[in-house]
């Protein structure tokens, strides 16, 4: 057997991630690697950061995914610092794509990606990169919160979270595009999400946009918030902002809030654009509390030029029923990915 380390010269690495000592840590939602693998046999090892483990909540493992040739071979939390798995095993050398990808979020939960383990003669190449990418930041809805679970009254947990039955991940599939993301439950421009309208000012995301991320775990004991993320290794073509659900459990018991958020989005749209000329901005909004809506057009009217967007999901009506915390099911996941997908195949052919 032989390891083979988790880098771009053996798969296509997928959203902001940190590497060290040929360990791949992976962060954001939908994070992970992609390869074409031929050989015999193949194992897998993830593991739990330190920080989980030592904290015990259950709620906050990472959750993760394994395919081979598109169909789940794993697919669990992770609740040990390391767990190998079998994924391929044959009597003669064959050609498969394998994906991983992390399915819980970034705050509370870091998956490590350990070598590979393959026969001697096995080769592992990164699959191609598509034509189309998208950058997807965003809140819980991005990162497909309580998807998993059918119980309005559902807690948090990463075991609920299922970044492959999201909208970004959806979009994403059905355009053949590589995607980024930068998303975080409960986290908004002005204010997180506040119960009783006190401004929320943990959980506020555009101070963490211009690292690798945040995440109340670390990689060995090196905070995510602390690297700044080069943006280079990622030059989306359509940037898709989802943000300002949570800025309304704030901005409707406090006066001039809206305008506020106005302004903090508005400066938003900007450190996006300066980090990213090429892309063209959607400013998205809807599903959950559409408040904001006004809050979110007016902003990508005043930053003026070409390729800033506007573009309203269709709110959630309950036919389709809910998620966890009455957040959106797989089937709205599904209908707001045909409509987003439908608005991004429309400007990029302008």
């Amino acid at each position: 057997m032989k390891n083979i380390a988790f880098d771009r010269s053996s798969a296509k690495i997928t959203g902001r991630n940190y590497s060290e000592n040929n360990i791949l840590y992976l962060l954001h939602s939908g994070s992970g690697a992609e390869f074409d693998f031929f050989g015999k046999e193949l194992f897998i090892s993830v593991g739990c950061d330190a920080d989980s483990l030592s904290g015990g909540r259950v709620c906050n493992y990472p959750r993760i995914a394994v395919l081979v040739d598109g169909r789940p071979i794993v697919r669990k939390v992770v609740f040990k610092e390391r767990e190998r798995y079998k994924v391929i095993c044959t009597d003669e050398a064959s050609k498969h794509r394998v994906s991983i990808i992390k399915l819980s979020e970034a705050a509370f939960s870091m998956a490590l990606l350990y070598e590979a383990e393959t026969d001697d003669d096995a080769v592992m190449t990164p699959t191609d990169e598509n034509n189309l990418k998208i950058e997807f930041i965003g809140d819980s809805i991005t990162c497909g919160f309580g998807v998993d679970d059918n119980n309005v009254e559902g807690e948090f947990s990463t075991a609920a979270e299922n970044f492959m039955k999201s909208y970004a991940y959806l979009t994403a599939s059905q355009l053949d595009a590589d995607y980024s993301v930068f998303s975080y439950s409960g986290y908004g421009l002005i204010s997180g999400y506040t119960a009783d309208g006190v401004r929320n000012t943990d959980e506020i995301l555009p101070q963490y946009y211009e690292s690798l991320g945040y995440s109340h775990c670390s990689a060995d004991g090196v905070r995510m918030q602390d690297i700044p993320w080069d943006f280079s290794c990622f030059r989306p073509d359509i940037i898709v902002i989802n943000l300002g659900t949570n800025d309304n459990s704030f901005c409707i018991k406090n006066e001039g809030a809206f305008d506020e958020l106005e302004k903090e989005y508005l400066r938003f749209i900007g450190t996006v654009r300066k980090n990213s000329p090429q892309a063209k901005i959607i400013c998205a909004i809807g599903l959950i509390d559409v408040e904001t809506s006004e809050s979110v057009k007016k902003a990508a009217e005043s930053f003026g030029g070409e390729n800033v967007y506007t573009f309203f999901f269709r709110p959630q009506d309950g036919l389709l029923g809910y998620g966890a915390q009455w957040h959106p099911s797989e089937d709205t996941h599904s209908y707001a990915a045909d409509e987003l997908s439908d608005f991004i195949r429309s400007i990029v052919s302008e």
